[in-house]
């Protein structure tokens, strides 16, 4: 807890953390109830009531949905740069909503649950009352295509509101229940991992480590395999995943957030991508079963004051957080 301590009082806004090694139930918390920002973070709940959608009937997923001009939303993603009329079913969209993060992506599958409160309605049956998206997202596209140019220029401005908030708590339980096989049912739940295994994000948690496994891989001694979904706004970090260990070494789930920061940037070496790494290396220092050293880069490894090693200083968090 030292360690996490010393991060959050470096660190120029709120840091929160709850993470639990499930064969154990062994948990390391950091202002886990406190609600914060999710950012993209959200879409993981997002699919999950997709999936309760598709087990009620309203739609399957090799439904087709065709891509209409008014779809498009800026932001992360490529659906935005694309041009109308392209069609792509219920699973590309999760796919594109989770591995790419794509923002037009995730606006279409609300709209075909039918709706914010109908998500809203889906994750309190679930059994996750405090998740709750507040808005669709809203975003001029890039004017790259005809489309995307007319889109922007028509565009209003955004709404106020934040997206979606939570507790890092009740996001680090609907990972543990997914790994569980209990969010909707077991094929279910094994389809959202399946999908955030190859979400391509790699900068937040798992910043500092030196291997992560790839999409269907088993984890190893150079590192864990995952299963995780990122979020980032200016001045807000998330993540929230399963950490997958070699061996008899079992699995930790995680969420974690760096909120209300100072720096607002949105670059590789902005505070808050910094301090969810530093927050993953700890993590995985924590249940590490080896063999062989934690394969985390020096200098993120909590040393035995709970503080970083100081051989190789981390890059960026002395200037970053100022």
């Amino acid at each position: 807890m030292a360690a996490i301590a010393a991060v959050a009082d470096r660190s120029t806004g709120a840091v929160g953390l709850a993470a639990r090694h499930l064969e154990s139930g062994e948990t390391l918390a950091w202002r886990a109830d406190e609600q914060f920002r999710t950012a993209s973070m959200i879409k993981v709940a997002i699919h999950a009531a997709v999936m309760r959608r598709v087990r009620f009937g309203a739609f399957g997923l090799d439904d087709e949905i065709e891509l209409a001009e008014s779809d498009l939303i800026g932001g992360s993603g490529v659906l935005a740069v694309l041009r109308p009329g392209m069609r792509c079913t219920v699973s590309d969209l999760c796919t594109l909503m989770i591995v790419v993060s794509d923002n037009t992506a995730t606006n279409m599958l609300i709209d075909l649950c039918g709706g914010v409160a109908v998500i809203n309605d889906d994750l309190a049956a679930l059994g996750f009352p405090g998740i709750r998206l507040n808005r669709r997202l809203t975003m001029a596209p890039p004017p790259l295509t005809p489309a995307g140019g007319r889109r922007a220029e028509a565009a209003a401005a955004p709404p106020s509101g934040t997206l979606a908030t939570v507790t890092v708590s009740d996001f680090c339980e609907l990972m543990a229940r997914l790994q569980g096989g209990t969010v909707v049912d077991a094929d279910a739940s094994a389809e959202i991992i399946a999908v955030l295994r190859h979400q391509q994000h790699q900068s937040l948690f798992p910043r500092a480590y030196l291997d992560v496994a790839e999409p269907g891989n088993p984890p190893g001694s150079g590192g864990p395999a995952m299963a995780h979904k990122t979020g980032s706004v200016g001045g807000c970090r998330t993540e929230a995943g399963l950490l997958y260990l070699p061996g008899d070494g079992g699995t930790v789930a995680y969420a974690a957030a760096a909120d209300r920061l100072a720096d607002r940037t949105m670059t590789a070496l902005a505070e808050g991508n910094e301090v969810l790494g530093l927050l993953g290396a700890i993590v995985l220092a924590r249940w590490w079963p080896g063999p062989g050293p934690v394969p985390v880069r020096e200098g993120w490894i909590p040393n035995g004051s709970g503080w970083l090693a100081a051989s190789a200083p981390s890059p960026g968090l002395s200037g970053a957080a100022q």
